[in-house]
């Protein structure tokens, strides 16, 4: 170990996330509306107000568009508001404006209308809102502010529904021990090492991984020192900038990198991903396509050059961008604990919760190359921005997605470090 090199102290539990109030829609300038695309879940609450609605006041749009779910459905999904032939919700006015709200006011609006983008979550007693990148203005909000976390609201202001709030996953018979008073310790550490700019972006996400794992080989309530040698070993890796050539000797593989990510998107288009997503995966393939006649080997030069001559420097000006995706997804997902509450709520482990993030992560920064290949010199914020959100609402609200990449991951044997080495690593 170097002498000159010191140990950074570890960083106090940092306040709870308060940003997800502090945002305010844009409205009608939105490039990407949230009013379509989905099918609104609607609860027994709500529902039963609908239809109290007058015939003339939407309540003939009630009658045709809310309906109840299948039987035996939880309070939360009791009915859904159903999309008309236009694609949009029959709610959204000609204003781009939502007429209950307008009509009824904001206590009329279901749970997900009422705090989309934000996302709530209970921890240690204490509410926590984050935002989520599928809106265009939060993931402007997130991505292109440096210090995007100092950023306060008031979570209890009464401008949103805070009733349908979700918390840490617990632990499972068939997962690991998730114990709840390390949680906070454990975020602290992981956003620490997300930001952590001694060492590239790639290998912040390895050693993640290597914390999550080694976390997961703890499976007894009782072995609490564990985890307490475990943390510190892990915080003076980061303190000491220790190297771990475990992790930096794992392969790299580019070409079944992209081929994975064009099996995850190929089958992600040919759902309904939004012409938005569509249009950035096209951007994607031409930035690293060669002409006609060309070999494979021509295409994964193209990337890596796209990769070396566009991507790589573009994030070199501004690092934070991608560590603010990392730790907004963090906050979101009660990284890597999961978060329960919801009828939809996927049990993982916490290398389980990793693979998830480091999968996503690669996948849309694997896209990235491919845009930053397109627009070259021109590679802007806008398109990350345009990127990473189309991504996000394509995968982030679709838990059949999110269940592929599991199973993907697990089929290819990449669910592991060697696996996410070759996802991560250019």
């Amino acid at each position: 170990m170097d002498s000159h090199k010191t140990i950074t102290k570890p960083n106090t539990v940092m306040a709870p996330p308060t940003y997800a109030a502090a945002f305010r829609c844009i409205g009608t300038d939105c490039e990407d509306t949230c009013c379509g695309d989905w099918d609104i879940p609607i609860d027994k609450n709500i529902y039963n107000k609908y239809q109290q609605f007058p015939r003339e006041k939407l309540g003939s749009l009630v009658s045709q568009f809310v309906l109840i779910s299948v039987p035996d459905q939880p309070d939360p999904l009791h009915a859904r508001i159903y999309r008309g032939s236009s694609g949009f919700c029959p709610f959204f006015g000609a204003d781009s404006l939502c007429n209950i709200h307008k009509e009824y006011g904001p206590q009329f609006l279901s749970a997900t209308c009422s705090i989309y983008p934000r996302s709530f979550s209970y921890v240690a007693g204490t509410l926590e809102g984050s935002l989520s990148l599928s809106c265009p203005e939060a993931a402007r909000n997130i991505l292109l502010v440096p210090r995007f976390m100092q950023i306060e609201g008031d979570l209890f202001s009464g401008n949103f529904r805070t009733d349908n709030v979700l918390h840490l996953a617990s632990s499972r018979k068939d997962s690991c021990h998730k114990p709840h008073n390390f949680f906070l310790t454990i975020r602290t550490l992981l956003i620490d090492m997300a930001r952590d700019r001694s060492r590239p972006l790639w290998h912040r996400l390895l050693l993640i991984g290597s914390l999550c794992e080694s976390l997961d080989n703890i499976t007894t309530a009782e072995d609490k020192e564990a985890f307490s040698v475990v943390l510190r070993k892990y915080r003076q890796i980061v303190g000491y900038q220790i190297s771990q050539p475990e992790l930096v000797n794992l392969p790299s593989l580019p070409r079944l990198k992209l081929e994975v990510v064009f099996r995850l998107t190929d089958a992600l288009v040919r759902d309904n991903s939004g012409k938005r997503f569509r249009d950035i995966f096209w951007a994607f393939v031409e930035g690293i396509a060669s002409p006609d006649r060309s070999t494979p080997q021509n295409d994964m030069e193209r990337f890596l050059q796209a990769e070396e001559k566009y991507h790589r420097p573009f994030f070199e000006k501004f690092p934070f961008i991608l560590e603010n995706y990392l730790v907004n997804y963090m906050f979101q997902n009660l990284f890597p604990y999961g978060r329960e509450g919801s009828p939809r709520f996927i049990p993982r482990s916490l290398f389980g919760e990793y693979i998830q993030m480091a999968t996503q992560f690669a996948w849309v920064n694997t896209l990235l190359i491919g845009v930053a290949g397109h627009y070259k010199e021109g590679f802007a914020e806008e398109h990350v921005v345009q990127t990473i959100q189309s991504f996000t609402r394509a995968v982030e609200h679709y838990p059949d997605v999110l269940q592929s990449i599991d199973e993907s991951m697990r089929s290819l044997e990449l669910n592991n470090l060697r696996g996410m080495a070759i996802m991560l690593k250019v």
